[in-house]
């Protein structure tokens, strides 16, 4: 693990899943804030400007997933972002950098995606 670790913020509407992420990413040394929606997210991601990832379900009340994202890239457009759905009918084309599929695996893939979409970033010359 390395010593310095970016701050992630992990969005979703279930607070079992934001949490069950939270204590995953923790534990690998990553600095995590969580929110229950997209109103609260854009609000803890302007408190917090070190943030080098989103993590953010699809379908919640107010605000999409992807709608956050592009709220969020209106603040800083190289922000990565890992978006959570429970349906593999979604148009991976669409505004993120990886998908994960909310299952019973997503303990296993959360922290093997978030490394490599953070890899990318920085492969790119991104600042995360």
């Amino acid at each position: 693990m390395s010593e310095a670790r970016c701050r992630i913020l992990v969005v979703d509407d279930d607070p079992f899943v934001a949490e069950m992420l939270a204590v995953i990413l923790d534990a690998e040394g990553y600095r995590v804030d969580t929110a229950g929606n997209g109103e609260d997210a854009l609000v803890a991601f302007r408190a917090a400007p070190d943030t080098g990832l989103v993590i953010s379900d699809m379908n919640m009340p107010g605000m999409t997933g992807l709608e956050l994202f592009g709220a969020i890239r209106a603040v800083n457009p190289d922000i990565p972002t890992i978006l959570l759905t429970g349906s593999e009918d979604v148009d991976r084309g669409q505004d993120a950098d990886a998908y994960l599929l909310k299952d019973e695996d997503l303990q296993d893939t959360i922290t093997l995606s978030v490394a490599s979409v953070l890899k990318q970033h920085s492969s790119k010359g991104k600042s995360i």
